[in-house]
């Protein structure tokens, strides 16, 4: 029986948990504000964020980062550990600007898309979009459910 790839298990958990776009919005201004050198300990923060969401943290950690996630973020692979986040149905862009920042956008299935601009590294620039992208989708959840 195939399994569900942890980037489905987190997203669904985090988009149906009771949250707060302004500190998701925060939390991604954080990630862009971290130097290259500090990648991994963003990493190390969302992963932790991420365990929060749904369920018990233990099996969240068990499933989203304890996996080859984690693997991909503690071996320095963080481009890679970012992409591995965003779930197979979203489309991303990221690249460098002249000036040396990086941008990145993320579109959900179904929803608006986020960006983040001014980032420091591309994988931070990756988990701001990613974060942006599932503070709009919680907006968007709740004005849905105001009607």
């Amino acid at each position: 029986m195939p399994t569900k790839p942890a980037t489905a298990t987190w997203w669904t958990s985090a988009r149906n948990a009771a949250s707060d776009p302004a500190y998701y919005n925060k939390l991604a201004e954080w990630c862009e504000s971290l130097d290259p050198a500090e990648q991994g300990r963003g990493f190390e923060r969302i992963m932790g964020e991420i365990a929060d969401f749904g369920g018990s943290p233990a099996d969240a950690r068990k499933d989203a980062a304890s996996g080859w996630i984690s693997l991909l973020a503690d071996s320095g692979a963080f481009e890679s550990a970012a992409i591995a986040l965003i779930p197979q149905s979203a489309t991303f862009t990221g690249g460098r600007m002249k000036d040396g920042t990086f941008v990145a956008q993320v579109i959900p299935e179904g929803s608006a898309g986020a960006h983040s601009r001014n980032a420091r590294s591309l994988s931070m620039a990756w988990l701001a979009a990613l974060l942006r992208a599932l503070a709009r989708q919680s907006i968007e959840a709740k004005a849905t459910s105001a009607h």
